[in-house]
């Protein structure tokens, strides 16, 4: 499912997945908003699905908007495997 999208943005919370979903969509991003997949955490969990070229925008809009994420993979959809490229509070030290 979504087999196009490359990158995995999770969520500390629904509230601001919900939130990046409509902030996204305001600003002609596609995403595909998703529970988080069990192989990253069991545990129930909101996230969104994007592609790889969108993501400066996507991390602009989402930094502009103070909307805060967890964690940021790329994502094999048909191996379902995600590597783990960065967390947020390491990102944002970056930019």
């Amino acid at each position: 499912m979504y087999e196009e999208y490359n990158r995995l943005l999770s969520f500390c919370s629904i509230r601001h997945a919900i939130r990046a979903e409509e902030l996204l969509s305001q600003a002609a991003i596609r995403v595909a908003a998703v529970p988080i997949p069990r192989e990253i955490n069991i545990t129930c969990g909101q996230c969104i699905l994007f592609m790889d070229e969108q993501e400066g925008q996507l991390m602009a809009v989402l930094r502009d908007k103070n909307v805060y994420w967890a964690e940021l993979f790329i994502r094999d959809s048909l191996n379902k495997v995600y590597e783990k490229i960065a967390e947020y509070e390491d990102f944002i030290k970056k930019t």
